[in-house]
């Protein structure tokens, strides 16, 4: 592999991290817009308190899909006798891995705007979310640190 072709390849895959982030961003909010009209309804005295129940099963849930993510994650590891392209590949798993995971902290305040339906809940989790990006933007120097880890 040319160095050329290694910064295409890093090139593609930082494309790939800001389109991930973006897609599981507007999918979360969707999910969680669409389940807000539903969630706080219903014919029990108080709808928020019969809510609690779904919230605390849909935690549960989150908790084990982000440690499955989390131990999916650590078992990709680098080998310096693979050729570069599958080590490239296994890099890119990792981080979309690790968006994933990662975009799982913005659901607190997500859930939050479905109770309170202030409109900073949803420009926290935004910011959030973008500054997640920012932060583990992939690069030429991560993946070399990665690489020799």
């Amino acid at each position: 592999m040319t160095d050329a072709d290694f910064h295409q390849a890093i090139r593609r895959i930082r494309g790939r991290h800001w389109l991930h982030y973006l897609v599981q961003a507007l999918l979360m909010g969707s999910v969680v817009l669409a389940g807000s009209s539903q969630a706080a309804t219903g014919s029990a005295p108080q709808p928020r308190l019969a809510s609690w129940p779904v919230l605390l099963l849909l935690a549960a849930v989150l908790l084990l899909l982000g440690g499955l993510l989390y131990v999916v994650a650590r078992r990709l590891q680098p080998n310096l006798r693979r050729p570069a392209e599958q080590n490239l590949r296994l890099y890119q798993s990792r981080v979309f891995l690790h968006n994933s995971l990662l975009s799982l902290l913005a659901l607190p305040l997500l859930i939050s705007y479905v109770f309170t339906r202030a409109s900073l809940d949803l420009a926290a989790a935004g910011v959030l979310l973008g500054a997640l990006a920012y932060l583990t933007l992939p690069s030429a120097k991560t993946y070399q640190r990665w690489l020799l880890s």
